[in-house]
């Protein structure tokens, strides 16, 4: 096979790979493989955007070679950025456009425990491992969920999303609130030791009122639609 194959150039924010327009394709993509096997030491969890060069190639064979690059190398491929338009500025504004999104969309985790006097907030949906104390407060424009004893208060869909929710292990808090719907618990106290059994609920809003319901695999999709 020949040594020029696959060209591999780089800047800190995406890949540029060139490719033999005649080798057949399955020739192609071993090459491909062998040449980021090589280099996996170098680019190690990198997270980068790619361009191909040099070949036109369909949508099948561009999975085909992100799929042997992430499998002979550490590199998580972001997105794919038009030959046409190459610069690092671009890769850069690329990569963190797609981190950005694939954040927004997966929403993120928070682990530990909120202790009275903490606010934690987020654009996003978020999942909480560990408790929310009393005079601890969580406000996400998204949903809530915490692994653990809810004491404080919670706020979900903060932008005024009435679609959202709020759900916990054991659900006792301060206030909790959908949207624009309030609802203010007369169980829990300051000073709650938090002793308090597994009993998974979660709150939204159905018929414009807040509704507080056990969580079961047989009607949680129920609370959800």
């Amino acid at each position: 096979m020949g040594r020029n194959a696959v060209i591999l150039k780089s800047n800190p924010y995406g890949l540029i790979l060139s490719l033999d327009p005649d080798l057949p394709f399955e020739e192609l993509l071993q090459a491909v493989g062998e040449k980021f096997a090589a280099s996996a030491g170098f680019f190690k969890n990198a997270k980068l955007a790619l361009t191909f060069r040099g070949r036109k190639l369909t949508k099948e064979q561009e999975d085909l070679l992100i799929d042997e690059i992430v499998r002979n190398s550490k590199i998580q491929v972001v997105c794919i950025v038009d030959e046409e338009k190459q610069s690092e500025e671009l890769y850069r504004r690329a990569v963190e456009s797609a981190l950005e999104k694939k954040k927004e969309e997966d929403g993120h985790f928070y682990r530990g425990t909120l202790r009275s006097g903490q606010v934690l907030e987020t654009e996003t949906s978020v999942v909480i491992i560990g408790d929310v104390n009393p005079g601890a407060q969580v406000v996400s424009k998204g949903n809530i969920v915490v692994l653990g004893c809810c004491m404080g208060n919670l706020y979900a869909g903060a932008g005024g999303d009435r679609s959202c929710f709020a759900a916990a292990l054991t659900m006792k808090p301060m206030q909790v609130r959908i949207a624009d719907k309030i609802a203010r618990s007369a169980i829990v106290k300051k000073k709650d030791s938090g002793d308090y059994p597994l009993d998974p609920k979660i709150v939204y809003i159905k018929e414009d009122h807040l509704q507080i319901k056990p969580i079961t695999s047989e009607n949680l999709c129920e609370y959800l639609t």
